[in-house]
């Protein structure tokens, strides 16, 4: 049997992540004054035989009361012992945490993480048994190939919620079908995967769900591939070479993931032949592709029915020569990115209203000269951006022969920068977040607003913060801070959230910004 995931061996897992925690951890609190503590017990059972489990990996975190995401950087560790108990010491200084996190990793077994608030008065928490359930395997058996072995086996976890802990599970696993054509997997959770197995990297079966709980054991009959040929062709009828063919197997579900089955160009007559995995057309969609040309794309494909015939349409060009700043660094890029001539440029918190570009095209910072193609026909609007460059815009004619338009581009970047106060008592707020808006010219087409926390800070201790390298326009910053009021009923701090919004109307200048009950100005230089 052979697989392309190889697992360490119990000892080296714990050694080494408990070598680097712990190190870690005694570098940092070298000639320290000892602060209060929390002491944390308990014990790793086998959720299925109450057996205990020794050598798991226990992690825990406290949670600062003023910080608005959870500080889970588990930098305090142990491990259990034959007897699958553990004892872990945590920072517990009453006025700064308020919670702690804790997560037991064994490769045997689910990854699990617990939770629980702090109290004042207490120093000891007994956490009792803690059951984690097995991983479990999967085995499988595939026929009906002229040669089975060798193929490549993948697994790939739905994006779905589950009762473990996720961010612990991998999310992936890979094998290889040995000599009988059989293939097994381990550590894998109760939840549905993706599988598919593919030789010579075209994908020769497909699977959309398999949960390895229900279905410990699967036979696998591989299925017939069948031919799609096609040519590609131009307006006037002439054969297109190279162009680009992926055929993309589609999920079936929401929580599914889709994959592409195989890829190919056309010759120098523009014709193309694949051998495609025999699929659904309500799941299998072409794309062919040309630089300067438009991609075409067909949904609900019927493979062998009869040969296609693509045409592909000559983009327009747009071209320019651009100034930079002079003391640009020369080993830097620029973007050149295209919207349409009426899109607003307004900027926002919210990324999901904004315009993304239409094309985003990157050129080193040496070459002044510039083409993008494959635009249709008509008026655009370029902006120019990159590190150390002020976003500057110009509209330009895309044309079959379109000439080099001048820009000027040499504007520096500007920082913003400001302080966060308490308005009730005129002190900095640390680790307040900071959200800024950004403007359209900033996003990439395949931008998700799950990626943007770029444009997301944390105050300092001083309650301070920075964002570099923006044009000079004016901005929305959105700030959320947690404040903390002791509540002698419960004898434990009430977390209460504040959030506020206020416009920038420049960067370049420092603001304070006041947030509270008492609030106070919008801001003040």
């Amino acid at each position: 049997m052979h697989k392309l995931k190889v697992y360490a061996t119990r000892q080296a897992f714990l050694t080494t992540s408990l070598m680097l925690l712990l190190c870690l951890y005694t570098a940092v609190g070298i000639c320290q004054t000892p602060q209060p503590s929390a002491t944390l017990h308990g014990t790793c059972v086998d959720a299925e035989n109450g057996q205990p489990i020794p050598d798991v990996l226990v992690r825990a975190s406290s949670e600062k009361i003023e910080r608005v995401y959870p500080d889970r950087d588990f930098s305090h560790a142990t491990a259990t012992d034959a007897e699958g108990s553990f004892s872990l010491t945590i920072p517990n200084e009453s006025e700064t945490y308020y919670a702690f996190s804790l997560m037991a990793l064994h490769p045997q077994y689910q990854s699990k993480l617990l939770r629980q608030e702090m109290s004042t008065d207490k120093n000891h928490y007994d956490l009792g048994e803690i059951a984690l359930r097995p991983t479990l395997s999967l085995r499988g058996n595939i026929s009906g190939g002229e040669n089975s072995q060798g193929l490549i086996v993948n697994l790939k976890m739905h994006d779905k919620s589950a009762d473990f802990f996720r961010a612990a599970a991998p999310i992936e696993h890979a094998a290889k079908t040995d000599t009988t054509s059989n293939f097994q997997f381990s550590d894998l959770y109760p939840i549905e995967y993706t599988l598919t197995i593919s030789q010579n990297g075209v994908i020769i079966a497909f699977i959309n769900a398999i949960n390895p709980q229900e279905q410990p054991h699967i036979s696998i009959q591989l299925p017939k591939l069948k031919t799609l040929y096609g040519t590609v062709i131009d307006r006037q009828k002439r054969p297109i070479a190279a162009a680009r063919i992926y055929a993309t197997r589609h999920r079936e579900t929401p929580f599914g993931h889709s994959v592409l089955l195989v890829s190919g160009q056309s010759d120098d007559t523009g014709k193309f032949q694949m051998q495609v995995l025999e699929t659904e057309a309500q799941y299998l969609s072409l794309e062919i592709s040309k630089r300067g040309y438009f991609s075409r794309i067909y949904q609900n494909v019927v493979i062998g029915k009869e040969p296609l015939i693509v045409l592909l349409e000559k983009g327009m060009t747009v071209k320019g020569h651009v100034t930079l700043p002079g003391d640009i660094d020369p080993e830097t890029h620029y973007a050149v990115k295209v919207f349409p001539v009426e899109a607003p440029m307004e900027p926002s918190l919210n990324p999901l209203v904004l315009h993304k570009p239409l094309l985003s095209r990157h050129f080193p910072a040496t070459e002044s000269t510039f083409t993008v193609d494959g635009l249709f026909s008509g008026l655009y609007r370029l902006y120019i951006v990159g590190d150390g460059i002020s976003a500057t815009a110009i509209n330009v004619e895309a044309s079959p022969n379109s000439e080099a338009v001048p820009i000027i581009a040499d504007r520096p970047t500007s920082t913003l920068q400001g302080q966060v106060r308490w308005a009730d008592a005129d002190d900095p707020v640390p680790n307040a977040v900071v959200s800024r808006s950004w403007y359209p010219w900033e996003l990439n087409p395949s931008d998700m607003s799950m990626t943007l926390d770029r444009f997301e800070v944390e105050t300092d201790t001083d309650g301070k913060f920075k964002f570099d390298n923006l044009t000079e326009k004016p901005y929305q910053l959105y700030i959320r801070a947690v404040d903390a009021e002791f509540e002698t009923a419960t004898n434990r701090y009430q977390r209460i959230n504040i959030h506020k919004q206020v416009e920038i109307p420049i960067p370049g200048t420092g603001y304070r910004i006041y947030i509270g009950k008492r609030d106070g100005t919008p801001f003040a230089k």
